[in-house]
């Protein structure tokens, strides 16, 4: 049967999307899956999706956008407000039942992480150290995230179960849990952050562990959303002034909170008390974290 060359990268993500949590079994699978990583990446180049694939030696930031020269930062009108009016750098829309994002995962701030010879370079701050060679690279990053998500009250997904990113910043940057990788600790991983507390791991991923300081710094700014579909704040907690005559003073969330990070409360953006998750102490990771070891809801899926 032969299949439209046009529907060829569109198929491949639909099964890219499919195998995004299978394990490696054979050679055979190895080349399906790097196939399916080629096409993925073909339609996360296209213009009408993430833009121009970054380049770090030219990588520039545009001022009207806030992101990086020629990455597309577009966020669909069916999406709600709150994150149609806050999340950017990334290509957001709604299908079916779901929020979808498609995100090159490049940082809109400075890092020493980019390369010397990258106009976005910058030195660490002191007492930091480098994260061995790992440098910034564009990725294809595709999250579908449920648009309604509900609360799974036992059998909680773990956070550490082999997901390429737990959620989504406002600025499209992946997520990470709150375990370092094998054989260090989070808190010795802290000391290759970078001035915004980001860094990338092997392959150029570059994300948060903890709050990114260019979106939040110990106030109750959102930061994000993970894949579960709830939102994540900074250390703060700020109530919605247009529920029930309370006001917008900001509390410290930390023992109001699940081991997960989360509670039950409005917010700036829900007049209706939500679940939604804080950037607060984590014991497993021995600092602060933007999620602890599991979900409070379903995860959707991420594919990179």
């Amino acid at each position: 049967m032969e299949i439209s060359t046009l529907r060829i990268p569109a198929l491949l993500l639909i099964l890219g999307l499919s195998f995004s949590h299978c394990k490696t079994k054979s050679d055979s699978d190895e080349e399906m899956l790097l196939l399916l990583a080629v096409a993925a990446s073909k339609v996360c180049a296209n213009s009408s999706f993430t833009g121009t694939t970054v380049v770090n030696s030219t990588a520039t930031l545009d001022t009207n956008t806030d992101c990086i020269t020629g990455m597309t930062s577009s966020m669909s009108a069916d999406l709600p407000a709150w994150i149609r009016n806050n999340f950017k750098c990334s290509v957001g829309s709604v299908s079916g039942s779901n929020y979808v994002f498609r995100a090159q995962n490049i940082p809109n701030n400075k890092s020493f992480y980019f390369g010397s010879s990258s106009p976005m370079y910058e030195a660490l701050a002191g007492g930091q150290k480098s994260a061995g060679n790992n440098q910034i690279s564009s990725q294809c990053l595709v999250y579908t995230i449920p648009s309604s998500p509900s609360e799974k009250l036992s059998n909680k997904t773990g956070t550490q179960s082999g997901y390429a990113s737990v959620g989504i910043t406002v600025n499209g940057l992946a997520i990470f849990n709150n375990a370092a990788a094998p054989g260090d600790t989070l808190a010795t991983e802290e000391q290759t952050f970078d001035k915004f507390n980001g860094h990338p791991q092997s392959s150029g991923v570059y994300h948060h562990h903890s709050q990114p300081l260019n979106v939040s710094n110990n106030n109750s700014n959102l930061i994000g959303m993970l894949i579960d579909g709830f939102a994540v704040y900074g250390r703060d907690c700020t109530l919605n002034a247009n529920s029930g005559g309370t006001t917008s003073t900001p509390t410290i969330a930390g023992s109001q909170l699940d081991a997960n990070h989360g509670h039950t409360t409005t917010t700036t953006h829900f007049t209706t008390a939500t679940y939604h998750y804080h950037y607060t102490y984590d014991s497993t990771a021995t600092i602060n974290t933007l999620i602890g070891s599991y979900f409070h809801g379903t995860p959707g899926t991420v594919s990179n």
